[in-house]
């Protein structure tokens, strides 16, 4: 353990099971948050919680499919009968689906799944904490977007139907901030740059050809990839109170290659 920044705070983070889920777990762990960490299945929460146990911190690992409802009523419930309930919420959970074709081909159940992880998971835990967060006037939801909702054509191998969703993220994150604001809540939004944090992004990366790597580092003005801590050290920020006066706000963690 390295410090006490979140010391008797509850923190929720969806998609935990993951690359950069488990490290915003081990980041928050290390300061002293409780975590719960939270995916589809155990293959990755598994070893997760046990690792961060073994160096002091504190880890539940909860299984749940967040796109159904009663699991997601099921989760937070439980997270108020053990501790009271939640203090920040991390909506992290999502993911893409392999297709590489015209629109009049993409397959409605391609759009349903991929609209659903991202968007549709983000919605039912926000709703399903915010009335927690309301009893104890005091909040921090942390939405996270995507570098691909903010143009077109800068990383080719996503779908329109995650470009959407992750707009849609940080459109969610807006109503939720004016909504919630006046509750005590603060909501922001993440929307990270491409950051390899796992196989499936390794061979994204792997598979670009020369060129394309190198097309995408001259866009970048910072001239590299982002490491994890990166996107974690940024989360940790906006689930803290040295942002206590921010909310409604999409935070572009990209090195420069998009900028407002």
């Amino acid at each position: 353990m390295v410090g006490q920044r979140f010391a008797g705070k509850t923190v929720v983070i969806t998609g935990g099971g993951g690359g950069l889920g488990g490290e915003y777990c081990r980041a928050f762990a290390r300061e002293s948050a409780q975590v719960v960490a939270v995916d589809l299945d155990h293959s990755g929460l598994d070893r997760l919680e046990k690792s961060i146990i073994e160096e002091g911190g504190h880890c539940e690992a909860q299984c749940a499919d967040l796109c159904r409802e009663s699991d997601v009523s099921a989760l937070f419930e439980r997270c108020a009968g053990s501790h009271g309930g939640v203090d920040i919420l991390i909506n992290n959970a999502g993911g893409d689906l392999a297709y590489n074709g015209p629109i009049e081909g993409f397959p409605v159940d391609h759009w349903d799944t991929v609209v659903n992880r991202n968007l549709k998971t983000a919605f039912l835990c926000a709703r399903a904490a915010a009335p927690l967060m309301k009893r104890k006037r005091y909040g921090k939801i942390v939405n996270v977007s995507s570098r691909a909702a903010r143009s077109v054509g800068w990383y080719g191998a996503v779908t329109v139907a995650y470009i959407c969703a992750k707009l849609g993220v940080i459109g969610l994150t807006r109503h939720l901030a004016k909504e919630l604001g006046p509750h005590g809540i603060n909501v922001n939004c993440l929307v990270p740059s491409f950051t390899i944090s796992g196989p499936l992004l390794q061979h994204h990366w792997d598979q670009m050809t020369g060129g394309e790597r190198d097309s995408m580092l001259r866009a970048t003005p910072l001239g590299r990839l982002p490491e994890m801590r990166d996107m974690a050290n940024v989360v940790l920020f906006l689930a803290s109170d040295e942002s206590a006066y921010m909310t409604g706000v999409a935070v572009d963690v990209n090195g420069g290659s998009w900028m407002a």
